[in-house]
């Protein structure tokens, strides 16, 4: 039920059919209360005496006292029921009891006439004959009072509409109507849903994605405003990787002459700041230049099979003067990676988990295990946690908790978001778990066959 409502609730289409049909209703109900007071207002005056004549010009065909078998004849051939209650006579067109308990009769005004064929007025019921008139929304009952007898007449309107086939008929044109009113909305608002689709997967980085233009209308322009939009879009973004490429790369070469000549320089406390600054520059143009070709539309990975436990091992080889706890379980068959960058994302996480949990008691610890089609790597510390706030952007290009930029601290806020790509561009996710003072967990799900 809560899926039909949400569907409701996205549907354009669905929400002005929606409306359209409640103001047809309103307007409906409004027209029909109006038709109701109108007839009202003439029921008494002008309806409502031509009926009660209609039932006395019948009272005088069953005659007085009342004949049964006339009264059979005539409830045959005309739309009502009659009952005729007496001493020796209880006797229903039906077959059923009349029940009158619902209705309150008034006695007749003396305007009927005893003879429909006679032209004076002054031609009334004789005085032995009560006349009275009862009636709700259902039914009109004309009530004759002849000595010891009592004869109804019934007009019965109950169900009749529902047995009139041309009531059923109307339904189903209704139905085929609103149907059609449906799809016809929903043809007229498809621009709105490509206009809908376009932003999404634009939203999502396919900026080469165009909206397709259906008509030369309001929502074809604005389909074309949006293809234009993305079109500028993606030619600022490529203008900002080429020109972070070009710089990246630019850099390079007084990074290693810089390099080479700190080399020559007597051992000293400033040559070693000096050599790691480069080397730390040198770390931050490697993950640009990383990030910016794994970003790119035309990024290609270099599948190969990988054994998962040397590959472990030999990151974990990297970090000699570090404790990391490292676990693989067994029996996992190789898988279909890019060697290269599944290091670099194994580098990161375990350059991050040091870095943040070094006064923790407890090493980090590195497992990959596997979970069904998927192989799991979780990379956990024991250190201070991340404040929740800061968990949503910390997959975020150059975004850091701490601001200050010291070597304690340090990164530049760009290794997860690197690890971050790897993941996704393998067809994976990379996620974070932390909480304050209980150390934080980065996992990474890949599939095992990737390619």
């Amino acid at each position: 039920m809560n899926s039909v409502i949400g569907r409701f609730k996205r549907s354009l289409s669905a929400r002005l059919l929606f409306v359209f049909v409640i103001a047809s209703l309103i307007v409906t109900i409004l027209v029909v209360r109006l038709l109701v007071h109108a007839i009202g207002s003439q029921w008494q005056g002008n309806i409502r005496p031509h009926l009660e004549q209609y039932l006395a010009y019948v009272n005088t065909d069953i005659g007085h006292p009342p004949d049964q078998r006339r009264a059979e004849k005539l409830a045959q051939n005309l739309p009502l029921n009659i009952y005729i209650l007496g001493e020796d006579q209880d006797y229903s067109s039906t077959g059923v009891p009349l029940d009158v308990s619902d209705l309150r009769f008034r006695r007749n005004t003396g305007n009927l006439r005893i003879n429909p064929d006679s032209d004076q007025k002054g031609d009334q019921w004789p005085a032995d004959v009560k006349l009275s008139i009862g009636g709700n929304d259902d039914r009109t009952v004309l009530r004759a009072e002849v000595g010891n007898y009592q004869v109804y007449y019934e007009l019965d309107k109950r169900n009749r509409p529902l047995r009139d086939p041309v009531f059923g008929r109307t339904l189903i044109a209704i139905l085929i109507i609103l149907t059609l009113c449906y799809f016809l909305i929903r043809r007229m608002l498809r621009p709105v849903h490509d206009i809908q689709t376009g932003a999404r997967r634009i939203g999502q980085g396919e900026l080469d994605y165009r909206v397709p233009v259906r008509a030369n209308n309001d929502l074809g322009e604005l389909a074309g405003s949006v293809n234009t939009m993305a079109g500028d879009i993606e030619k600022m973004l490529d203008a900002k990787r080429q020109l972070l490429l070009a710089v990246s790369h630019e850099l390079r070469s007084p990074l290693t002459r810089a390099t080479v000549a700190t080399a020559l320089l007597d051992e000293s406390t400033n040559r070693t700041r000096i050599q790691e600054d480069l080397r730390e520059m040198e770390l931050l143009i490697t993950e640009i230049l990383e990030t910016e070709r794994m970003n790119s539309p035309h990024a290609a990975l270099n599948y190969s099979e990988v054994d998962l436990e040397q590959l472990v091992h030999s990151v974990l080889d990297e970090f000699p003067d570090d404790r990391i706890a490292g676990t693989v379980d067994a029996g996992i068959p190789k898988t279909v990676l890019d060697e290269t960058r599944i290091r670099l994302l194994l580098r990161n996480l375990l350059s991050n988990a040091i870095k943040h949990g070094a006064n923790a008691i407890e090493p980090p610890e590195l497992a990959v295990s596997e979970d069904g089609d998927n192989i799991v790597i979780e990379v956990s510390d024991s250190g201070p946690g991340i404040p929740v706030e800061h968990l949503s952007r910390l997959m975020e290009p150059f975004y850091r908790v701490d601001p200050s930029r010291t070597r304690a601290t340090g990164g530049f806020g760009i290794g997860l978001y690197l690890c971050k790509v790897i993941a996704e561009t393998h067809g994976g996710t990379l996620s974070i778990n932390s909480a304050a003072g209980e150390g934080t967990t980065v996992t990474a799900v890949l599939p095992r066959n990737a390619r």
